[in-house]
């Protein structure tokens, strides 16, 4: 398995680090794991891009895929630690007007419990 799925120490906030290459070859397996989040109503969901190095339209759409299903739930999609590359393709695409980034995986992981 590419990804790292675990549980904030909170209890309640799900996290995915996502692989050094988050493309096509791998995005149908991250839609897989967020679907069955939301299936299972788990809403709140971290993504650790902290080892991602390249992410193409593929991967970014797989990211978006469940974000009104959390949102409808009080949840959220939040993007955690990306690096350059990603931050620059977020500005590029403008999904930082749709998407929470954050410096790190606890902060995102804390963003929830701060509201």
């Amino acid at each position: 398995m590419e990804y790292q799925v675990y549980q904030a120490a909170d209890g309640a906030v799900e996290v995915i680090q996502t692989p050094v290459r988050f493309n096509i070859e791998v995005s149908e397996e991250f839609r897989i794991i967020l679907k069955e989040f939301v299936d299972k109503g788990k809403y709140k969901i971290v993504v650790d891009l902290s080892q991602t190095e390249y992410m193409d339209s593929s991967g970014l759409g797989a990211i978006v895929s469940r974000i009104s299903a959390t949102r409808s739930h009080d949840g959220d999609i939040r993007i955690a630690a990306p690096k350059e590359f990603v931050k620059n393709l977020f500005d590029v695409t403008n999904l930082v007007e749709i998407l929470k980034i954050f410096d790190t995986v606890e902060g995102a992981v804390d963003s929830f419990t701060a509201e």
